[in-house]
């Protein structure tokens, strides 16, 4: 039996309930920074983190209602006007309707995929793409787009978005399909767009989970690496405070409290009194003239190691090498950036080969290795072979330049440059390792030592000089050109306290020989090493509480970490995900891939909880390790895409938007008809559908379902086009492309007729150019008449139907033909046919243009009046005789 979401968060920790109480209560499940912090807040206190306290409130029935936020459906109603994103126009604003099918047709080039971008960014998209300016010319000019909205009823919402910043959640309702996503859908695990409440909702405590783990890590990380620094040195061994602070790790079970480190540094009056009489009647003890060898003597031994592993690493040798690394890197590079510039200097994109495109390139050749297991030097690069950079397949001239950018990366100067930079790292990474101890530290820590006599204090001084200059080469040796120091000479320094450290032995022997042991002396000695270790603690103290407070906070974070771990998370998601979701996300996958006709192959449905989500992915049957996109063609890939992102998004509650780029891209015709009507199916449903799309096929198969469906599916056409006047993005409402009607073409026509008419010089290329492109369109304007005005549609390019019952309209005159020829010879022989010299014609005047104009506008409206008669007649052919009667 599958627990429902409330009686498993009954059975957490009070802080789970309370988390997915107050995602419940969020607007599209998103908390507030606040709400955040307090569960971040609740988690350190279920912890035992000191000063965090609880605010808890459980999980109840009523929060599981879904919110009126939660149904309403938000639809996108405008994008722009746009500035500074992929040389878009200014000034343009491309609508969309809230209901029924936004059609939007754009010419490969016209700026219809940098709206598409556009939209990716605010909307839920699998694939993300950066919104660029114009890479042409260097702007830092902000990249904005005014967005319009509505949420329900609510009243229309405008807002100037910022492409730095977030987009309003509201959004992320609406899904976007295009070709990068089609690409994820069928080779990705890909996260379920709709779920049900009570399943969103714990998945949403799994994403909190993990950012609270991932914010936690950090601070984790940063501890870890200060408790690696050691405590101050120089205690009794076995005493009272070494003890402690031998206590101050994480996997202490009992770390000392602050009041016990505090009350143990502080000493009375009598204790200090007392001190001092011990350290005068103590002062020729041999224990204690042994006890202040004995630790002078572990400090020199780690003095020692210290100068030597430094001296190894400043050494001159290795000095020596770095400055080889660095001249060579420099040599490498510059002879790098010339093979860059020679091989690319042709490439449309400037810095080519650089150190920026450079780690594009080589995290896109790793991807392709880990994905592919293609070897390091090698990529598929051929004609139709996937891109490594946009996924795309590579056209010949892509092809080309793949092998190349991989020739160059592959090539000597690259790898010559690529080896030298790894020896430069390398001998940084050395010269970084010699660990220079802290002057002030090692002076303290040999105090006692220094006050031996006269010659150890000269001792003393020679090591922190060394110490000294040894920092100040490492600092010139890492930092070119910040000054440089010679490597001090240690030899000397090295024996002469290897000989002292000899001596010191000696000494420990002989004091402790000559030592008197009592029970009362022992215990004073004893007495004096406590008194100094506390004393001594009182000086370290500030060092030592910022210890334990690390300590303690590392303890809790582990703490913390473990309980925001996702297993259980993920195990009830996966419960909850077979209960509610998978039996019907499989029958909407099986029933979209009916529809779209690929039941030839056998598909399953997998599915998994990463960090507590809920993913799938569909592949083939009885086919493992092998990705689809290596089995099916590309129109079956794109079917397979499209069935499963229509499946994804078949929510039975609310009809968010959706928004397809070029869905038909690779399918055969059949196909397209079948996506065209699953789309408009979707529309009828009362779903906000925005299609863009370069295929006129599948343009007016979307207008012939839309008709077929009528008030169910309201349909706006509307083309993006670049003009040279304003650029890339150009819209235009209520359009068509040029295969639009013919009135609408004359009307087109005559408006450049107009425009021509204050024309005086005839003899300019500018001219005849104009005059070319004209009748250029005059010609298949009347191509375009013969289709819909003397064929009545019964035949329509891009349209699969013939239309039978329009040739009642049909009637062909041997006028009709002599206007038609004459009209298409005109117009041909002054649009794209070479001319021979003897036939050299002087360009039409404008007044020629309107007239020729004039003869298709009058051709079109005489045979339009004489088509009702010719119907009227025909229609009687459809009905049978009627018979009369004998009076």
């Amino acid at each position: 039996m599958v627990k429902s979401l409330l009686e498993w968060a009954g059975e957490q920790e009070p802080w789970v309930s309370d988390s997915l109480r107050r995602i419940a209560g969020s607007t599209n499940q998103a908390i507030t920074k606040t709400d955040f912090e307090v569960i971040l807040e609740n988690i350190q206190a279920a912890a035992g983190m000191p000063g965090a306290k609880e605010h808890l409130s459980p999980l109840e029935p009523k929060h599981l209602e879904n919110k009126k936020s939660d149904v309403e459906r938000t639809v996108l109603t405008q994008l722009g006007p746009v500035e500074n994103i992929d040389r878009l126009a200014r000034g343009q604003s491309l609508r969309m309707a809230p209901e029924g099918i936004t059609l939007i047709y754009g010419e490969n080039g016209s700026g219809k995929s940098g709206y598409t971008r556009i939209a990716k960014k605010l909307c839920r998209s699998l694939s993300g793409d950066d919104l660029r300016g114009n890479v042409f010319e260097e702007s830092q000019e902000p990249k904005r787009v005014q967005i319009r909205y509505r949420v329900g009823e609510e009243e229309v919402r405008t807002i100037d978005w910022d492409a730095s910043s977030e987009p309003p959640a509201a959004l992320k309702q609406i899904s976007i399909f295009d070709s990068q996503n089609a690409r994820l859908y069928v080779d990705a695990d890909n996260k379920i767009a709709y779920l049900p409440h009570d399943l969103a909702l714990l998945e949403r405590h799994g994403e909190l989970c993990r950012q609270v783990g991932e914010k936690l890590s950090l601070e984790a990380k940063e501890l870890t690496a200060r408790l690696k620094v050691p405590l101050p040195s120089g205690y009794s061994a076995g005493s009272t405070v070494s003890v402690a602070l031998g206590n101050l790790r994480p996997n202490c079970q009992e770390l000392p409290s602050p009041e016990f480190l505090e009350e143990l540094s502080r000493l009375s009056t009598e204790e200090i009194r007392e001190l001092k009489e011990l350290e005068a009647e103590l002062s020729a003890d041999p224990i204690a003239q042994a006890d202040i060898r004995r630790r002078a003597i572990a400090l020199l031994e780690r003095v020692l190691l210290r100068l030597n592993q430094c001296t190894a690493n400043l050494s001159v040798a290795a000095a020596d090498s770095l400055v080889r690394a660095r001249d060579e890197f420099r040599v490498a590079s510059r002879v790098e950036a010339l093979a860059a510039s020679e091989a690319f200097s042709e490439e449309p994109l400037p810095n080519v080969g650089e150190s920026a495109w450079r780690t594009l390139f080589d995290a896109a050749r790793a991807f392709a290795v880990n994905d592919g297991g293609e070897a390091p030097d090698r990529l598929r690069d051929s004609e139709g072979d996937y891109c490594v950079l946009c996924q795309e397949p590579l056209s010949a001239s892509g092809a080309d330049r793949l092998r190349r950018f991989n020739d160059f990366v592959c090539g000597e100067a690259a790898k010559n440059a690529e080896r030298a930079n790894q020896i430069l790292k390398s001998r940084l990474e050395e010269i970084e390792r010699a660990d220079v101890p802290n002057i002030e530290a090692v002076q303290d820590s040999l105090s006692s030592y220094k006050n031996l006599n006269a010659q150890r204090q000269e001792i003393l001084r020679r090591i922190l000089d060394t110490f000294r200059d040894l920092s100040m080469r490492k600092a010139g040796l890492l930092h070119e050109g910040k000054g440089k120091t010679e490597l001090p000479q240690v030899n000397d320094l090295v024996e002469d306290i290897s000989k002292d450290v000899d001596l010191l032995k000696l000494e420990v022997a002989e004091f402790e020989a000559a030592a008197k042991h009592t029970g009362a002396l022992d215990e004073k000695r004893r007495r004096l090493s406590s008194l100094k270790d506390r004393a001594k603690l009182g000086l370290d103290l500030e060092i030592v509480r910022q210890r334990l407070q690390d300590v303690m906070r590392k303890k809790s974070i582990d703490t913390c970490l473990s309980k925001v771990g996702t297993r259980t998370i993920s195990n009830q998601t996966t419960a909850l995900r077979k209960a509610l979701v998978t039996e019907k996300l499989e029958e909407s996958i099986s029933s979209e891939i009916k529809a779209l006709d690929l039941t030839h192959l056998p598909f399953r449905l997998r599915e998994t909880s990463p960090g507590g989500q809920s993913a799938v992915s569909i592949g083939l049957q009885g086919v493992s390790k092998i990705k689809n996109r290596e089995i099916l063609s590309e129109g079956e890939q794109r079917a397979l895409a499209l069935a499963c992102f229509l499946a994804e998004i078949s929510d039975e509650k609310v009809k968010y938007g959706i928004l397809v780029d070029d869905p038909v891209s690779s399918l055969d015709h059949l196909r397209v008809r079948k996506v065209a009507r699953r789309l408009v199916a979707e529309a009828c449903k009362g779903r906000q559908v925005v299609i863009f799309t370069h295929n006129i096929v599948f343009f007016n198969e979307v207008i012939s379902e839309a008709a077929r469906m009528r008030e169910l599916a309201p349909l706006v056409k509307t083309v993006v086009r670049k003009t040279d006047l304003q650029g890339f993005g150009v819209i235009h409402e209520d359009s068509e492309p040029w295969v639009a009607d013919i009135a609408s073409r004359i009307t087109s026509l005559q408006s450049r007729a107009n425009e021509l008419a204050d024309e005086t010089d005839f003899d300019t290329d500018q001219y005849r150019r104009k005059i070319k492109d004209f009748y250029t369109d005059l010609r298949e304007s009347w191509e375009r008449a013969v289709e819909e005005v003397v064929l009545a549609k019964t035949v329509v390019r891009f349209v699969p139907d013939v239309m039978t019952g329009r040739l009642r309209d049909v009637e062909v005159t041997d006028d009709d033909y002599a206007a038609i020829y004459h009209a298409m010879k005109r117009a041909s022989e002054r649009s794209g046919h070479d001319m021979s010299e003897g036939r050299d014609l002087p360009p039409p005047r404008p007044s020629e243009l309107k007239q020729d104009l004039n003869d298709l506008d009058t051709f079109r409206r005489s045979l339009k009046e004489r088509r009702k008669k010719t119907s009227a007649r025909r229609e009687l052919l459809e009905k049978p005789r009627k018979a009369k009667f004998i009076e």
